[in-house]
């Protein structure tokens, strides 16, 4: 992550791996057996933070692919690894040619990269399509699948856009768990309860800008 330091992602990963915050449980042995669990996943980070060039965070990856073999690749996001690499238009530029360099590196090695690019401000509550990626159309072209977080009228979706490999497309409707930080696959019970209308039920916008997730 780009954008959240190691100790801070680790913390949420760790909540979301137990299935409940052991904040309040340091020290005990449930909380030493979970970590010990955790601790044997096969999962490596990489020590970038904001800003960074992107063929070095490339040498990393190889690295990670050769002597690890590592898999799967998730870069969070886009912005936050470009950011100051350069100002005005150019930065798109830059942008694209991250993309590029990461679609070859996914080819090259046989790894699957998922990329987190946010989406332009909305002025409004609409829907997202691809064509509201950040930066330019490359960022969708390149992509085998592109994945949106939506924000629907009951509740946030998962929203296959694009699927390369079998076409397929879809919607994946999500519920949220504190105690946990998981997003869950709703049943289709919640989501009959989520439709129903309630008293005073009207759509109204927020005025707020969601994060969206584009996966490359």
């Amino acid at each position: 992550s780009f954008e959240m330091k190691i100790p801070r992602l680790i913390k949420a990963m760790l909540t979301q791996y137990a299935g409940r915050s052991l904040e309040r449980q340091t020290g005990t042995p449930e909380y030493a057996q979970v970590s010990s669990q955790f601790g044997a996943l096969p999962l490596s980070f990489m020590r970038f933070f904001g800003s960074s060039d992107v063929d070095h965070v490339l040498d990393a990856m190889e690295y990670a692919v050769y002597v690890q073999d590592v898999e799967h690749v998730i870069i969070d996001n886009l912005q936050f690894m470009t950011s100051g690499l350069a100002r005005g238009f150019e930065k798109f530029d830059v942008m694209d040619e991250a993309i590029a360099k990461l679609r070859r590196f996914a080819t090259d090695h046989n790894v699957h990269v998922t990329l987190v690019i946010h989406p332009r401000k909305q002025q409004n509550e609409e829907l997202l399509h691809t064509s509201d990626v950040f930066g330019s159309a490359k960022a969708t072209q390149e992509a085998d699948n592109v994945v949106i977080i939506q924000q629907g009228r009951f509740y946030k979706y998962l929203d296959v856009k694009k699927n390369r490999f079998s076409g397929d497309t879809g919607k994946v409707p999500l519920s949220f768990d504190k105690s946990s930080s998981r997003f869950l696959e709703m049943s289709p019970e919640e989501i009959k309860k989520a439709e129903e209308p309630k008293q005073d039920d009207r759509w109204r916008p927020r005025g707020d800008v969601y994060d969206h997730n584009f996966v490359f």
